[in-house]
């Protein structure tokens, strides 16, 4: 089975080289790990465009596909990832809720924006 990577982003993330960095990082986990994202502005679709052209698969869970943000971000956490890479700009968003989601489900989290821990809650 091919390992699955949850990222999360703001639509507001601008450190395009920081986004790159981690997805090399992450698409070297295997030889053909999936991504998994919100199909938000920002993060989410460009993440899933390089993610393509890499020839790698991606799966989109678009807000409109679900009752609320937060369900939407559950059912991802729910289908499993190896990881979770987190691009919050600040705690206190749906970014930071997935992440939370994630940990709280075990899945290894990496915060490349602001720390989205419940410990770092301002």
């Amino acid at each position: 089975m091919n390992k699955r990577v949850l990222i999360t982003g703001a639509r507001d993330w601008t450190d395009e080289k920081k986004l790159y960095d981690a997805l090399l990082s992450a698409s070297l986990i295997e030889s053909r790990p999936i991504l998994i994202h919100g199909g938000a502005v920002g993060v989410d679709r460009m993440a899933a465009e390089q993610w393509s052209l890499w020839g790698l698969e991606v799966e989109a869970y678009p807000a409109s596909d679900f009752p609320s943000p937060r369900d939407r971000n559950q059912h991802m956490v729910n289908l499993g990832a190896d990881v979770c890479i987190a691009f919050a700009t600040r705690w206190a968003s749906g970014t930071g809720m997935c992440a939370r989601m994630a940990r709280r489900a075990g899945i290894g989290t990496v915060d490349y924006g602001v720390d989205t821990r419940m410990e770092a809650r301002p």
